[in-house]
């Protein structure tokens, strides 16, 4: 995050209260619009800020919610909604040390809070605080056994000590409370997957039909077959998720290079193009597409992608040294 000018973007005059915002784009969504004449009217008002600072999220923009976000909680420190706010945008902006003490606030305000407890043990396990993440888990499985969504942080936490059975095992039983608890069950498909378990495809397409307009499962378990070895399928089950939805560059790019390893270079360029037009500025799929004319000797044509993949990304490495095997 380019820190120097978010805060040049937004900043507060002390001496009359009054909030100065520039002409990031941000600020003139729709959503976001309302919020910044409420503030001009009422700029002592925290609820302003937070609800702001709720639609810069929705639109993406969660550097300047931490600002409003900020603002609110030195408005009115004991709103415990501003603290769990804080937390949430920590944790998607990676500062996680800030997230653990948000959620903290937020547990002296609230001490029986589950969920933000919950919130806390994901923000330790992200810190690679593992015991502390597993003594924030127990205490809300002490009062709620069953509850799907402590039973999902524990296999989460049995994963980050390389125990996947027993996270296996606990993602499962989440899923026997609340067969519908989307994560746990793409979860499970991961940890299938991970180990090479036919399973995960199965699970992959349960997965699909809690939401079919995500196509990301079909992707999985198309390179579950490229893993297991098995190209006809996974051609197939990628042709499936392409189905689905059409701008799937991985997809794309994966049946390319299928079709490279099975010597059929000219159909794995014209794959490629289909990726570049999904994604004009993607160094990778200027990359295959030049590995692509290497493989049946057109070195103009491949030095010409390649020279491409590296004006989207000029430290692509696997391009670079593409480059200077061909100078040879």
């Amino acid at each position: 995050m380019k820190w120097t000018s978010l805060l040049l973007t937004f900043c507060f005059i002390a001496c009359t209260g009054e909030t100065v915002v520039n002409d990031h784009p941000a600020y003139q969504n729709p959503l976001v619009q309302p919020w910044n004449d409420s503030i001009a009217a009422h700029p002592e008002n925290p609820y302003g800020y937070y609800y702001r600072a709720e639609m810069l999220s929705r639109v993406k923009e969660d550097s300047l919610a931490l600002l409003d976000l900020k603002k609110a909680y030195e408005l009115d420190s004991l709103n415990p909604d501003y603290a769990t706010a804080l937390g949430y945008v920590y944790l998607r902006l990676e500062q996680v040390e800030n997230a653990i003490r948000a959620f903290q606030r937020k547990l002296k305000l609230k001490p029986g809070d589950a969920r933000t407890r919950l919130l806390l043990s994901k923000a330790y396990l992200q810190a690679h605080h593992i015991e502390e993440a597993q003594q924030e888990v127990d205490k809300v499985l002490v009062a709620a056994p069953n509850y799907p969504d402590a039973l999902y942080w524990q296999a989460q936490i049995k994963a980050a000590q390389k125990d996947t059975a027993a996270a296996i095992s606990f993602t499962q039983q989440a899923l026997q409370i609340d067969s519908g608890y989307y994560a746990a069950a793409y979860q499970l498909g991961d940890y299938y997957r991970d180990q090479g378990r036919p399973e995960a495809v199965q699970q992959y397409r349960y997965v699909f039909s809690l939401d079919t307009l995500n196509a990301d499962p079909l992707f999985d378990i198309a390179y579950y077959y490229e893993k297991q070895g098995q190209w006809q399928r996974a051609k197939e089950a990628y042709y499936a998720c392409l189905l689905r939805d059409r701008d799937y560059t991985e997809a794309y790019l994966q049946t390319g290079k299928i079709l490279l390893q099975q010597d059929s270079a000219e159909k794995a360029i014209r794959i490629f193009d289909l990726a570049i037009l999904t994604a004009p500025n993607s160094a990778e799929a200027y990359f295959q597409k030049g590995k692509a004319f290497a493989e049946i000797g057109q070195k103009d044509s491949a030095e010409t992608a390649y020279r491409q993949a590296l004006v989207f990304d000029p430290k692509h490495q696997p391009t670079l040294n593409a480059v200077q095997k061909l100078e040879r």
